[in-house]
């Protein structure tokens, strides 16, 4: 891997900082209400779409960040679920 492939590594790790702490937010707060499902179902497609994508063209750096993305996101994803269904049922 050349300079290039570890920056954008490393910049798929720094994008999943945020994700990282909106999970520590539901988590903490026990609550999902601020977050559109129907917007995170479309961005969780968005990111499978690009993970199948770098498969495609092989390039380890870019499939490495994608499925480190598509995992942190999945974690965020199904925290909010169960959440937004917690609230529904109340």
């Amino acid at each position: 891997m050349n300079l290039l492939d570890w920056f954008t590594l490393f910049s798929y790790i720094a994008l999943n900082v945020d994700v990282v702490l909106q999970i520590l937010q539901i988590y903490k707060t026990k609550s999902s209400k601020d977050l559109s499902l129907l917007g995170m179902i479309i961005r969780y497609a968005a990111i499978i779409i690009i993970l199948m994508k770098f498969i495609s063209l092989h390039d380890t750096p870019l499939i490495l960040g994608q499925g480190l993305i598509a995992l942190t996101f999945t974690v965020y994803f199904v925290l909010a679920a169960v959440y937004y269904r917690y609230r529904t049922k109340k």
